[in-house]
């Protein structure tokens, strides 16, 4: 498979994974772009064809790398007028937010696999089977990690005066 074939088959799906990870068009399309760039350079080494899994693992950690190099949590754009509306205060809706903008920081400061088991299972709504496969773990290792990674965000929002409500 050429590059070409990899770029029409992958990229709509490689684009709305990234999309999904950075709520930002702009960097979507920068950590497509470095995506395919990898692909294209290192197509040579595979036995076996890269798949859509492997452009996804390519792609999140590129998106991973972006965050540690930048660190800071501001250049992170995530659309929060995605949150339904139910006729709230301001006051209210303000409040929602500032939750929910502590909460996305304390999961993108969690261990990556961690990040990776919530972000698969509750902003993907991946069911079991399919976030182990996209984590290359088994389903039942996945769910180790989901649990654990689920008590490490309760403790650390704790630790802030800000529990987690299931």
């Amino acid at each position: 498979m050429n590059i070409e074939d990899l770029y029409a088959q992958y990229f709509k799906d490689v684009y709305h994974f990234v999309l999904s990870l950075t709520k930002n068009s702009a960097l979507t399309e920068d950590i497509v772009q470095e995506t395919f760039t990898r692909a294209y350079l290192n197509l040579d080494s595979f036995r076996n064809q890269p798949n859509k899994a492997w452009l996804f693992t390519v792609s999140r950690n590129i998106y991973y790398d972006h965050i540690r190099k930048n660190k800071n949590i501001a250049d992170i754009d995530y659309d929060y007028s995605t949150i339904p509306d139910t006729n709230i205060s301001p006051e209210d809706a303000l409040f929602q937010k500032e939750k929910l903008q502590q909460l996305y920081e304390e999961i993108m400061n969690l261990k990556e696999n961690y990040r990776d088991a919530i972000i698969c299972f509750y902003l993907k709504e991946l069911n079991y089977k399919e976030a182990a496969t996209e984590m290359n773990v088994t389903e039942s290792n996945f769910k180790s990690i989901l649990f654990r990674a689920k008590k490490s965000l309760k403790r650390s929002l704790e630790r802030k005066g800000e529990p987690l409500e299931e």
